[in-house]
């Protein structure tokens, strides 16, 4: 029950609170593990879904605390995971070519 618009902002919404985080920490972050990832963008999709269906009413756009919470998931889980030397060299040695 929407125009298309209504549709396509919602779903861009759910892809940008899901995945937008992963993406930056991925560039930014060597830290980040692979369970944080995936509990990034598992708590950023289902946050946004939740904030779409329940709180929608308050003219937030849903993605700022999908993205939100997405964050959170990456660093909590990833600080609490193992970090694997592999990932980490493989990381330095991206940054140390662009330089």
């Amino acid at each position: 029950s929407g125009s298309i618009m209504d549709l396509v902002s919602n779903a861009w919404g759910l892809f940008g609170a899901a995945f937008g985080p992963v993406v930056i920490f991925s560039l930014f972050w060597k830290r980040m593990t692979f369970k944080g990832a995936v509990a990034g963008i598992v708590a950023g999709g289902v946050s946004d879904a939740l904030w779409l269906i329940f709180l929608s009413s308050t003219g937030l756009y849903e993605i700022v605390p999908g993205f939100i919470v997405g964050v959170l998931a990456i660093i909590i889980v990833s600080l609490l995971d193992k970090s694997t030397e592999d990932v980490e060299k493989l990381f330095d040695t991206a940054v140390e070519y662009k330089d």
